[in-house]
């Protein structure tokens, strides 16, 4: 009888066991899959968010690249357009060859000022048998001309008085002021007619007429762009007739 409450006994407690066991197989195996499952919910998800950030930043990116890029271009002025017809009349043709020696200067300034115009001062010089009319011009005013027709400085052109020869216009510097005497200018009429860009040069056409009979010849300058009152300095100048 007692072997057989015993045997009874240690069935139950194996069964218990046994049972024990199960529910905690049970319990890490539930456990597991809710972990992967939440894993794999975890991962699904941040995937779709890495995706729909990439295809913002995409988006965003073609739509800079599908925006109109802006690009600078000159523009030639009417003052500019105006600037450039008086150096039609007042400026020797040169290019990047030319040596630009004292009489190149003498004949910029000379050129420059020669043809009275409105404001610039004017007086009256003893010559030999005659007394001459000359427009006075300050050395700051030249130097500052030079800079905006050609972007260089002024180099150190000052003839004297007495280095005039006899007959010569007026044309010396004297206490600062240049003194250039009064001529007339030859009678064309300079009239814009285009500029077109090529890489970092603009060239400039001016039609040339002449006692009525229209377009007797060109002026061409070439220009480039530069920060002063005109928008450019120019680089060269040819005239054809």
């Amino acid at each position: 009888m007692k072997k057989t409450c015993l045997l009874v006994f240690m069935t139950t407690i194996l069964c218990l066991t046994a049972c024990g066991t199960d529910r905690k197989d049970e319990a890490l195996e539930n456990s597991s899959s809710i972990l992967e499952t939440e894993t794999t919910t975890n991962i699904e998800n941040n995937s779709d968010e890495m995706s729909s950030e990439m295809e913002t930043a995409g988006s965003g990116e073609n739509e800079q690249e599908s925006l109109p890029k802006t690009e600078i271009t000159f523009e030639l002025t009417e003052q500019g357009k105006n600037f450039l017809t008086q150096m039609c009349i007042k400026l020797n043709d040169f290019n990047s060859q030319t040596t630009k020696d004292e009489t190149f200067w003498r004949d910029f300034l000379f050129y420059s000022y020669t043809g009275v115009s409105e404001g610039i001062e004017t007086d009256t010089v003893p010559r030999d048998d005659f007394d001459e009319t000359v427009v006075k011009i300050s050395l700051q005013e030249a130097e500052a001309y030079a800079k905006l027709v050609f972007g260089v400085d002024l180099p150190d052109t000052k003839p004297s008085f007495e280095d005039m020869e006899q007959g010569q216009t007026a044309f010396y510097y004297q206490d600062g002021y240049y003194y250039i005497g009064v001529s007339d200018y030859p009678d064309y009429e300079y009239t814009f007619a285009d500029y077109e860009e090529s890489g970092d040069s603009i060239t400039v056409r001016y039609t040339i007429d002449f006692e009525g009979v229209s377009n007797v010849g060109t002026v061409c300058f070439d220009i480039v762009p530069e920060d002063n009152e005109n928008g450019f300095i120019i680089t060269s100048k040819s005239t054809e007739l």
